[in-house]
């Protein structure tokens, strides 16, 4: 049995929450942006009622400005509404990156242009065995790490299933660079033909033909086999993973 590689520079770093944009908990006066967003708003000439149509209800744009509310899962999407990076209404959210437009349902990660300041992060859930279905737009974002710094479209993918064992836990994030050549004895992402969702799968490549890939699996799921192989025309795109974040 062939003995599983670890070729992947792990990054250890601690994951900086704060690039999350999900809801973050934090001390009441932590979050001072009420004021910010009130001076902004006026910078522009709009009411609260007018922000509100483009983004979320003027009770909530309210209770931001009076300071009743000061920590909101909501700043992104504020920010995104006035036109202004998310660091002009609270300083703590200086490095986080504008958001981006939604991307269109069926969309492949790596497909679209987003900022090059943070690495945006897909999420995936198991889609069959040894397979994933994978989120057209990012869930999170992190500093981005030495193997993808100055990488155009790379992304991050939350790794789900158990077939790459020990390679990648479940939690892991996969590190991603589009561009690099397809060579064989390299773990890819395997994406299937444009659809409404986007079907994927992570696996090591030991060889390609003009019409097949040839894939091993190190846990292969029960009643499959540690290599099998997939058809080019079905899952055309590659993307080479070159790092990862170990979850934890």
């Amino acid at each position: 049995m062939s003995k599983t590689p670890n070729p992947f520079p792990v990054v250890n770093q601690s994951r900086d929450r704060s690039f999350s944009t999900s809801a973050t908990a934090c001390p009441v006066g932590h979050c001072r942006w009420d004021s910010r967003t009130t001076a902004t708003r006026e910078a522009k000439g709009l009411s609260q009622a007018e922000l509100a149509a483009a983004r979320d209800s003027q009770q909530l744009i309210a209770a931001i400005e009076t300071g009743v509310t000061r920590c909101t899962k909501f700043l992104l999407r504020l920010a995104a509404a006035l036109d202004v990076p998310p660091g002009q209404l609270d300083p703590e959210w200086a490095n986080v990156a504008p958001v981006e437009e939604s991307a269109p349902g069926g969309t492949i990660p790596g497909s679209a242009p987003v900022s090059q300041r943070d690495l945006p992060i897909h999420s995936s859930a198991e889609g069959g065995a040894g397979f994933i279905i994978v989120t057209s737009d990012a869930v999170d974002w992190l500093p981005r790490p030495p193997p993808v710094a100055n990488v155009r479209r790379a992304y991050g993918l939350y790794v789900t299933g158990e077939s790459m064992v020990p390679e990648f836990e479940p939690g892991d994030i996969a590190l991603v660079n589009p561009h690099l050549p397809v060579v064989p004895d390299t773990t890819c992402i395997f994406y299937g033909a444009p659809a409404d969702e986007v079907r994927a799968t992570i696996k090591r490549l030991r060889r390609k033909t003009g019409d097949t890939w040839y894939l091993r699996q190190w846990n292969p799921p029960e009643g499959m086999k540690a290599d099998f192989t997939l058809s080019r025309q079905e899952w055309p795109i590659c993307h080479r993973v070159v790092g990862k974040y170990s979850r934890g």
